[in-house]
């Protein structure tokens, strides 16, 4: 009995792990495209699709502390009719980075 009490306490414990993870993936994605799109308003551009797409994440140590390092890609349009491409990295809720293809081989990083 203690034993299948202990696997039903680990298996609930690896839920409630998942679930959080999860919520925190959320917030981060939410977060992420709220930075995009203040990012393309301050360039007067509109964020296409009013989203962003995870393309990495890993762990990374930043100011002594370990936590993850997220990449994300986003899609805009400086003129309405062309669609170029953005980048951002947030490193735990701290936006690392965030650049955008303007044409021509030129890149905006801020």
């Amino acid at each position: 009995m203690s034993g299948s009490l202990n696997e039903a306490f680990l298996a609930l414990l690896l839920l409630g792990a998942l679930a959080l993870w999860w919520h925190a993936a959320i917030q981060a994605r939410e977060r992420a495209r709220d930075i995009a799109r203040a990012f393309c308003h301050r360039q007067a551009w509109q964020l296409l699709d009013q989203t962003v797409a995870l393309i990495s994440m890993r762990p990374r140590r930043h100011e002594g502390r370990w936590g993850l390092c997220r990449r994300y890609r986003f899609d805009f349009s400086p003129d309405g009719g062309q669609r170029r491409s953005g980048e951002l990295t947030l490193v735990g809720k701290r936006v690392e980075r965030i650049s955008a293809d303007i044409g021509d081989g030129a890149c905006l990083i801020e």
